[in-house]
């Protein structure tokens, strides 16, 4: 199919409007499943196609590779060979290539990127140097420098204020002065130091803006304070636009990264910030039947931090979203785990996605899908390129590439161990300190030559020397990996190190480096630095081996964004997890919350389960729950079933026919129903267990609710009496109107 019958035939009119305005500023504000990422590549494609535009003047911002690549393919598929492609990435691999090529404008250069882990342990060193290691986490400093530096495009003016306690002010003072000396660049001062190149330099500014005369960024929602600063600079001058075109594309219905330092007035504000802005939007959606979206319209609507909008699909279906009370975390889990039973035979468990507001909840719900051998995934874990030992080896190519770099020296001195204790470390440190201008080479040669260390000491610190004799830049990163490894005998060093599983995992995990860097050098003309540089802006590489994808996925909300299911399966719904506790005393953190749970609603096409609890396990006792505040914003139409006294032959009889989309004989209770069956059996008293009881055990009572048991006593007429304590105190009751959790 051509561009231009894709344009006529797949497009619906909303979206036409958005690809086909080549000029000026353009906001396209893109409901859930509404195509946002088939907008933004056939504007791309439009501008080069259909209006000539050189592709090398345009710039495509985005926030992942992942994201970045997807739009690449798309574009590539429409452009043949016929044009090469515009620059499509993240603002961070963006602002790098700025940095490199104007390097010689920049007050102080870098040749090397810290990654997050590199970051910790330059501040972790100075947490310990200080004596506030037991005061401070380098991972909390790293986050408070890394949200400071997101929120301000002034940071050396805004810190002290920030940071707010003086000793946080000093060592952000340490970091950026360590971080200089070793001529390195963190991720957030990437954006900041193109900022400020286009604020500070005219003359760049303006070559800049003649070159890239069209600008299109992703997410825009997601974006943070500099990142708006930055556009603004790249796009106005005098508040007037400059470039022939900027378009973002967002939805602020989906703003739920304010921790990361996103926030939802760049998407509210763009009007204001750039001139003559035309609003553009795309409701219609193509992913959800429509009773979901209806779910997802009047839940969002009650936020006041938004462009309004109504999502709306072609896709029709009856009793396609069911909300259930169940007793406890425990029923709620084993009932996720019947319903999974019930899908396994219908359709692939792949298709479904089990969502919570954090991972703490998924601990019941995996002992329930193990005792149903049930096979699941939680979705999360440590990333390929954060592993311990494929960060050990990056950091000798960073050494090689910047021998300025302290943090990769101090890394890799006693990695494999070398006997160059603590004490070496310090003496090193402290040397560099005073003659910052020397390579760890010329220092450690100065420490070997002036007899500063013992022999012995010498001796190892001369062979570490040694493994970079034969190394270049240019070498081909996978040569001199493998040349890093034999020298080092690093693989003999994991086998000593951790169990055999451990070693073996760690060993096959370097294996997987060297194929991928390998593929790297396939698709390009590669170096050490390009692959460093590769590598240091790819934030989702995930370490991918073949598992079995017949998995029912688990994983937090945050997690789920841009995903999509046929079932979803949402649970917890209930005050103090979502909305969380943390989040009770601000509205605008009430209203990210809720926007939490209208991406979950939005990731479901064909059903969605909604699930809250009476009672959750809470430090020994069963605490009452309060149902979600978002529940009873949900349409009065839909079914609310009290599940707490079902058998297991119920629930399969009411999934069975809600999968099978049966509409239930119900009666409206709190802002729901509960099954005709069961009403006559909760005004009898509870069913009669009186065997099995045993001490700390929880039980629920009709009047008084959740309790433990304290005290068994058997009777000689029979009859069981316990001792419950309830939320009221102590009361001693007839077994009969006990009913086990």
């Amino acid at each position: 199919m051509s561009f231009n019958t894709f344009l006529e035939k797949e497009l619906n009119a909303e979206q036409k409007k958005a690809v086909i305005q080549n000029s000026g500023a353009l906001l396209v504000i893109a409901g859930a499943g509404s195509g946002k990422t088939r907008v933004i590549t056939a504007r791309i494609t439009h501008l080069i196609v259909n209006n000539n535009i050189t592709p090398s003047t345009i710039a495509a911002l985005t926030f992942t590779n992942k994201a970045a690549n997807e739009m690449k393919n798309r574009i590539a598929q429409f452009l043949g060979t016929t044009h090469k492609l515009p620059f499509i990435g993240t603002f961070h691999s963006y602002c790098l290539q700025l940095l490199k090529k104007n390097s010689s404008l920049l007050t102080t250069p870098f040749f090397s990127i810290l990654d997050e882990d590199d970051k910790q342990k330059l501040i972790r060193t100075i947490l310990q140097r200080s004596n506030l290691h037991k005061q401070f986490t380098a991972r909390s400093v790293s986050y408070k420098i890394s949200q400071m530096k997101n929120h301000t495009t002034t940071p050396a003016q805004s810190a002290h204020n920030y940071l707010g306690n003086p000793l946080l002010f000093e060592i952000y003072q340490a970091y950026e002065k360590e971080k200089n000396a070793s001529k390195c660049l963190d991720f957030d001062d990437l954006l900041l130091e193109a900022f400020h190149l286009f604020k500070n330099n005219p003359v760049f500014k303006s070559n800049e803006q003649e070159r890239i005369k069209h600008i299109l960024i992703d997410e825009y929602q997601d974006t943070n304070v500099i990142q708006h600063a930055l556009l603004k600079q790249m796009a106005t001058n005098n508040k007037q636009l400059t470039v022939k075109s900027i378009c973002a594309v967002g939805d602020e219905d989906q703003s739920i990264y304010s921790w990361r330092g996103a926030t939802i007035a760049n998407m509210l504000n763009f009007k204001k910030d750039f001139s003559s802005t035309k609003i553009i939007k795309i409701e219609q959606n193509y992913r959800s039947v429509q009773s979901i979206l209806d779910t997802a319209n009047q839940v969002i609507q009650n936020n006041t931090a938004r462009n309004p909008k109504k999502l709306w699909s072609h896709k029709q279906g009856k009793n396609r979203v069911q909300i259930l009370s169940c007793l406890s975390e425990y029923q709620e889990a084993e009932l996720i785990a019947q319903l999974l039973a019930i899908i396994e035979k219908k359709q692939k468990l792949s298709t479904v996605a089990i969502l919570y507001r954090t991972h703490t909840q998924s601990r019941a719900i995996e002992e329930a899908l193990i005792k149903q051998t049930i096979p699941y995934k939680i979705i999360g874990g440590i990333q390929f390129y954060e592993r311990k030992e494929i960060k050990d080896l990056l950091a000798y190519l960073r050494l090689l590439v910047n021998p300025f770099d302290r943090t990769s020296f101090f890394r890799i001195i006693n990695t494999p161990a070398r006997g160059l204790g603590t004490k070496f470390e310090e003496q090193f440190f402290n040397q560099w300190q005073q003659q910052p201008f020397l390579t760890f080479q010329q220092l450690a040669t100065h420490f070997i030559n002036e007899k500063i260390i013992p022999q012995s000491k010498a001796k190892a610190l001369q062979t570490f020397i040694n493994i970079f004799d034969k190394l270049a830049p240019t070498n081909k990163p996978s040569k001199a990996i493998e040349h890093i490894i034999e020298k080092t005998d690093y693989l003999l060093y994991l086998k000593n190190s951790y169990d055999p599983p451990d070693a073996a995992t760690r060993i096959d995990n370097i294996k997987e480096l060297i194929d991928a860097v390998k593929y790297f050098e396939a698709q390009h003309n590669s170096s050490i630095p390009l692959f460093l540089d590769n590598v240091a802006l790819m934030q989702e590489k995930i370490n991918t081996k073949k598992e079995d994808h017949e998995t029912v996925l688990l994983m937090t909300l945050h997690a789920a964004k841009g995903l999509e299911f046929d079932t979803v399966i949402l649970c917890g719904l209930e005050e103090g997890l979502l909305p969380t506790s943390r989040a009770m005393k601000e509205e605008n953190a009430i209203e990210e919350e809720r926007r939490l749970f209208y991406v979950g609603i939005t990731r479901a096409k064909e059903q969605l389960l909604l699930l809250h609890t009476k009672f959750r396990y809470t430090y020994g006792q069963m605490v009452d729950q309060m149902p979600s505040r978002f529940l009873h914003e949900v349409p009065d139409t839909l079914p609310h079933d009290n599940c707490s006294y079902w058998k297991r032959e119920q629930l399969n009889t009411f999934f069975v026919d809600w999968f099978a989309h049966k509409k239930q004989s119900t009666v409206k209770t709190f802002k729901g129903s509960q099954p005709i069956q069961n009403k006559k059996q909760q005004s009898k008293k509870i069913n009669k267990i009186t065997k099995g009881w045993k001490k700390n055990q929880p039980v629920i009572h009709k009047k008084y609710g959740m309790g433990t048991i304290k005290i068994i006593e058997q009777k000689s007429n029979g009859k069981t009496y316990i001792s419950v304590l309830f939320k009221s105190g102590i009361k001693k009751i007839l077994a009969d109107y006990l009913q086990m959790v």
